[in-house]
């Protein structure tokens, strides 16, 4: 198993979990789309690297012009990311649960995998 990071996409920011090989939850927490925040998570996902022994499997929504900036990240470090379909990614919630948050959001793209 992998561990997985998951992230809600808004405008300049996004919300993200992070998953061990176990499935369990291990970090949560809001991250800014700028430099100083994307070198924080470049820092996460090598110590997961280096943890584990593989790059974990890296989950967003792509929201157009709000998910640029994060698939970038990934594209400019080769990280391998899965981008949902937003339609899917809502009916999908929806069939979940009855209030929907940046964070919940987050836990459930975790469940995609």
């Amino acid at each position: 198993m992998m561990s997985i990071i998951a992230f809600d996409v808004s405008m300049g920011k996004s919300y993200m979990v992070i998953y061990n090989t176990s499935r369990c939850c291990v970090f949560e927490g809001e991250i800014l789309h700028n430099k100083i925040h994307f070198e924080k998570l470049y820092q996460r996902i090598v110590a997961l690297v280096q943890q584990d022994g593989h790059t974990p499997e890296i989950v967003f929504e792509a929201t157009g012009v709000y998910s640029r900036q994060l698939e970038r990240f990934m594209n400019d470090h080769g990280f391998p990311y899965c981008l949902l379909n937003p339609l899917e990614s809502k009916l999908q919630t929806a069939s979940m649960r009855m209030h929907k948050t940046d964070k919940s959001d987050a836990h459930v793209k975790n469940s995609y995998n």
